[in-house]
């Protein structure tokens, strides 16, 4: 058994991610919301993460289920998958590389909002929530960072959602 989350027991594991410091970091650096951060920030982020390497059509998180960690996409493509009131699946999004999924349950302690699954083999690191807590405790200020990165993520992710409800087709309500 591995150090990481135990429900990626039928996934391969690649090992913490110390060992992938670079890769890690390059994804990151196409994000424009990870710019503000300086190269030992993340190794001590790595430090916390764990590895993985999924085939196409792994389900790496699954609508409903409890969740207590996030992903970050560092190579492949992910289908993120939403059901509706019917129970009928829809995709909602495809990512890739740089994008961090699961956030929200990690954050909120609520299930899964999507399913998210590798649309091709995929890479990605994961943080849980545990390994969070300690960040905060050990370092303050790279938490301080790293949170406020998540919450500029969710609302910007928030204010596309609203953008895109609101078509040319809405009626007023008033």
């Amino acid at each position: 058994m591995h150090p990481g989350p135990l429900l990626y027991q039928d996934i391969d594991y690649l090992g913490s991610a110390s060992g992938f410091v670079e890769e890690v970091l390059e994804t990151l650096n196409k994000e424009v919301l990870f710019d503000e951060f300086y190269h030992y920030e993340i190794e001590e982020l790595c430090q916390f993460m764990h590895c993985f390497s999924a085939p196409d059509g792994a389900v790496l998180l699954q609508e409903g289920e409890e969740g207590d960690h996030l992903l970050l996409i560092l190579s492949g493509k992910v289908i993120v998958r939403k059901s509706d009131l019917s129970g009928q699946m829809h995709s909602i999004a495809m990512v890739g590389p740089g994008n961090i999924l699961g956030e929200m349950s990690l954050i909120d302690y609520e299930p899964r909002f999507a399913s998210c699954i590798a649309a091709e083999p995929t890479r990605f690191a994961v943080l849980s929530r545990t390994d969070l807590n300690e960040i905060m405790a050990l370092h303050s200020r790279l938490a301080n960072k790293f949170l406020i990165m998540l919450l500029q993520m969710m609302v910007s992710r928030l204010r596309d959602t609203g953008t895109r409800a609101i078509s040319p087709l809405s009626k007023p309500i008033i």
